[in-house]
């Protein structure tokens, strides 16, 4: 997905649900951002450690 800000284009990526079932209540998890470290960079490298975050955050 892109999102258009201050007139540049950016890439950004979902992974996760952001509500989750608690009991009887539904629970908002959390939000991680993470940036990788240049331009043209990827986030590829980082998904085999941030699956394992999908679970709390």
């Amino acid at each position: 997905m892109y999102a258009h800000i201050n007139g540049t284009k950016i890439f950004y990526d979902v992974d996760g649900q952001s509500i989750e079932i608690d009991g009887d209540q539904l629970k908002e998890k959390p939000v991680v951002f993470v940036i990788h470290g240049g331009p043209g960079g990827c986030h590829i490298t980082f998904k085999p450690y941030l699956d394992e975050l999908t679970k709390t955050a």
